[in-house]
């Protein structure tokens, strides 16, 4: 036969109390680990690109923004990964060259027209200029048409 352990009302009330402020405390976290990201940091509408992009490409990744580049047969042009459905973050698969939302299915063309889902309209491009060393800036504030190249 098992021992029984005596405890009085005060004990298991302390206990209670205990498991109630951990699953609270637990609970509390995913929210403020929500309301104290780096996303919600500003960041500056000028994005820095080292490379030139003298011959043709796909779209490439500018590293710790949103914004894609490429160069194709009317120059370079820049398009910041933006859904314009809810502002989640699109990606670029190359094998199938579309844009895809991971948030609510949105499917964009290589251009960033919209071509499926709930997206109203095309993703940003943004206003591209080169320095004189030959790197690009990309002024992510300054939102140009989808034929507006470098």
């Amino acid at each position: 036969m098992a021992k029984q352990i005596e405890c009085s009302r005060r004990t298991v009330l302390r206990f209670a109390w205990a498991g109630m402020v951990a699953v609270g405390g637990l609970s509390v976290k995913p929210l403020v680990d929500y309301l104290m990201s780096k996303e919600d940091q500003p960041r500056s509408p000028l994005v820095s690109y080292a490379k030139s992009l003298e011959e043709k490409t796909d779209w490439q990744h500018v590293p710790n923004s949103r914004v894609w580049v490429k160069r194709d047969d009317q120059g370079i042009a820049a398009l910041v990964a933006t859904c314009t459905h809810l502002g989640c973050e699109v990606t670029y698969h190359l094998e199938r060259k579309q844009w895809l939302c991971p948030c609510h299915g949105s499917i964009y063309d290589t251009e960033g027209r919209p071509v499926a889902g709930p997206a109203p309209k095309a993703l940003p491009r943004a206003a591209v200029e080169r320095k004189a060393d030959g790197s690009l800036i990309i002024n992510t504030e300054k939102q140009v048409g989808l034929d507006v190249r470098l």
